[in-house]
């Protein structure tokens, strides 16, 4: 078979149909091709800078967003405390008797746990032990997985655990049983 060494690919604009083309023209051709496709190139990647920018820009606002909200949710609950710090600082300054102080002490206690609770902050159950609710400080005698003291109390706040309840695990054996 013999190689044809003329231009089998469509006629551009304003060629003959079937003249082959002639070295500067298709030299001309291929370098607008190649200006052309440069100028996209530059085209493109000044566009992915851009949406870069634009998202590196969108991150860091999305973080201020997020640190302001932080901040103002904490202001709200520091200054729902500060009635609480009013509260003791009246206590401790009151003349009443101990019975009429502690009354004082547990509404005030009351109020508290009521704030706490309209926050979503729950106290942990501590029937079963549970290593996910619960750290076990040491073992004694009884049911096992029994929690049998409460040393602290644990709090959850909706799925998340804010602090664990320290407690005593029963390990299971009860007195009067033999092991063997």
């Amino acid at each position: 078979m013999e190689e044809s060494s003329r231009d089998t690919r469509p006629p551009q604009a304003g060629e003959a149909q079937g003249e082959p083309l002639r070295p500067d023209d298709e030299m001309s051709r291929l370098k607008a091709e190649l200006e052309e496709a440069n100028a996209q190139a530059d085209r493109n990647l000044d566009l992915a800078k851009r949406i870069q920018a634009d998202f590196d820009n969108y991150k860091k606002r999305a973080q201020r967003e997020k640190e302001e909200q932080i901040k103002a949710a904490n202001d709200k609950l520091l200054y729902d405390l500060l009635g609480f710090l009013d509260d003791f600082e009246r206590a401790l300054a009151a003349k009443a008797t101990p019975e009429e102080f502690r009354r004082g002490v547990e509404s005030v206690h009351a109020n508290l746990r009521s704030l706490l609770q309209s926050k979503g902050l729950v106290e942990t159950p501590c029937e079963r032990f549970d290593p996910a609710l619960h750290e076990a400080l040491c073992v004694g005698e009884g049911d096992e997985g029994k929690v049998l003291e409460v040393y602290q109390k644990g709090y959850c706040l909706g799925p998340r655990v804010v602090r664990y309840a320290k407690v005593k695990v029963g390990s299971g054996n009860n007195r009067g049983e033999s092991d063997g």
